[in-house]
């Protein structure tokens, strides 16, 4: 709770301070609006890399120069990477001018809104902020509650009854690997995997989108039937499409985007899909994630493969390639270490 508060506080008035203009003298405005955005930049990033990454930082420190520095066991508070991307996305809007001086109660809220606190979606101000303040939401709407107590049934069916279900062959899977796991049953345990990630993750942010339903906040929804994906691409503006959207406005855009040339181009994207690798968590099985779908990204932007697929039986045998990679995929997710992932891939095929 204390470096919650702590991180709301810093970055509550590090904006403000961005916000105000009379602090600035024309001729230093630049120079130190960029300063202010740098300390908040570096709480904020420092912030995740050491409840998030100390230990695998020093980890892996040791075994390339064989030292013993000791690893903190550093506990990871609930919900840091949101609650951290949500306040830098709004520290980051208060330096390009596009924020308002709302009060720190509604700024406090905006960070600890409790349905997407813990694992999203992630918000932007402008999407909630103006809601908080509206006092027509102040008071309870039964179309919204009725709407709200749908999507979280909906959900929480989703979560307890589909997800956890699969969980249970999914535990057993990957406990029997190495051991007697038929090749069937480590597909069967893939393919259980797939569908318990999308319904656990999803119905969450449906119970989410519910909850702010009856508080008549709209939250975003963030996926949109992800394994009917076309291609690669596709499937990432179908899957956690908040977390896409932030990558997209405060990392692809920032870098450049695709205004520079091709290799600055490929460049932004593979720092995009590492920042999506290393947020998801600390290992090089999740790095390796992140850059195997910018080679494949990067395949279908130079070919331009699935818009050239003029056939109909040819795009439906492109998009079920796609979805038998995402499966893969899943499995270098959801594996301990990346050796443990490439081992269960090739189980597969035994």
């Amino acid at each position: 709770l204390w470096i919650m508060c702590s991180s709301i506080l810093v970055n509550y008035l590090l904006s403000q301070l961005l916000q105000r203009k009379w602090l600035f003298a024309p001729e230093r405005i630049s120079l130190l609006k960029k300063t202010l955005l740098g300390i908040g930049l570096i709480f904020n990033l420092g912030l995740i890399f050491y409840f998030k990454y100390y230990d695998f930082f020093v980890d892996n420190l040791n075994k390339v120069f064989s030292a013993d520095f000791q690893l903190r066991h550093v506990v990871l508070p609930l919900g840091i990477s949101f609650f951290t991307f949500q306040q830098v996305s709004y520290m980051v809007d208060s330096y390009r001018g596009e924020t308002k001086e709302y009060n720190f109660a509604d700024y406090a809220l905006f960070v600890t809104f409790f349905p997407q606190l813990i694992a999203g979606p992630i918000v932007l101000h402008n999407e909630v902020l103006p809601q908080f303040e509206d006092k027509n939401n102040w008071k309870v709407n039964s179309d919204n509650m009725a709407h709200g107590l749908y999507m979280f049934a909906a959900g929480l069916v989703k979560k307890a009854v589909i997800a956890d279900t699969l969980s249970v062959s999914v535990a057993w899977g990957y406990s029997h690997l190495g051991n007697d796991l038929t090749s069937m049953e480590a597909i069967l345990t893939m393919l259980a995997y797939t569908f318990q990630i999308y319904f656990d993750f999803s119905g969450y942010c449906d119970m989410a989108t519910g909850l702010g339903y009856m508080f008549n906040i709209h939250i975003p929804m963030n996926f949109n039937s992800p394994y009917k994906a076309l291609s690669i691409v596709d499937f990432w503006k179908r899957w956690h499409l908040t977390l896409t959207r932030f990558l997209r406005t405060y990392v692809y855009f920032p870098l450049g985007g695709s205004r520079k040339g091709t290799v600055r181009t490929y460049f932004n994207i593979i720092m995009v899909f590492l920042v999506s690798g290393l947020w998801h968590g600390a290992n090089w099985n999740f790095i390796a994630w992140g850059l195997i779908y910018f080679i494949l990204i990067a395949f279908e932007k130079t070919t331009n493969l699935p818009k050239r697929l003029k056939n109909p039986i040819y795009k439906m045998i492109y998009q079920a390639g796609c979805l038998l990679i995402i499966n893969f995929q899943w499995v270098i997710f959801n594996a301990t270490s990346l050796h443990h992932g490439v081992s269960y891939i090739k189980s597969v095929s035994y």
